[in-house]
């Protein structure tokens, strides 16, 4: 599924972050000028454009991500430690049209976010408010710093992108 938003122009760029990863941060500007940003922990930057887009679609709109879908269902969505339960990859391009379609096949949705940062959470939970369940969680593979994360009501995706000092840094 397509972002909803006609893209102007696409900035992808790779940057070293706190833990020694590193993150691919993309940048679209939509053909009205409005901004989103995504990222990824893999290699593949279209993951980064998609989330990007999606941001740019729901802050053309001045609404959060789950907006777009409907009504949020969760305030905030259970973090727990990944205990070989199947989870959903929230970072493959058209994740949001997967998460949609499990939830709508099961009784729950567990989103991975394998390396635990606080942007991949965040984006877990934005997901997670969207689905037609209210029931989903998300998994990470290390003991998790907080039960639970708020989906936050922020135009966009509600990712804090603060948290990186290197982002902060990148010249679009």
């Amino acid at each position: 599924m397509a972002a909803p938003v006609s893209i102007a122009y696409t900035h992808v760029h790779s940057m070293r972050i706190a833990s020694g990863a590193e993150a691919l941060a993309a940048r679209v500007l939509t053909a009205d000028g409005t901004a989103g940003f995504g990222f990824t922990l893999n290699e593949d930057a279209g993951v980064a454009r998609d989330m990007a887009a999606w941001d740019a679609a729901a802050r053309s709109r001045n609404v959060p991500l789950y907006r777009l879908f409907g009504d949020r269902r969760i305030d905030a969505v259970p973090v727990v430690l990944d205990a070989g339960l199947p989870g959903l990859d929230p970072f493959a391009l058209g994740s949001l049209e997967q998460a949609r379609t499990a939830a709508s096949a099961q009784a729950s949705v567990a989103l991975l976010a394998p390396n635990a940062h606080p942007w991949e959470i965040a984006w877990c939970a934005a997901l997670a408010a969207a689905l037609p369940r209210g029931d989903a969680k998300v998994l990470v593979r290390v003991s998790p710093e907080f039960p639970a994360f708020p989906v936050s009501s922020a135009p966009g995706i509600g990712v804090d992108w603060s948290l990186e000092p290197a982002f902060s840094a990148i010249r679009w």
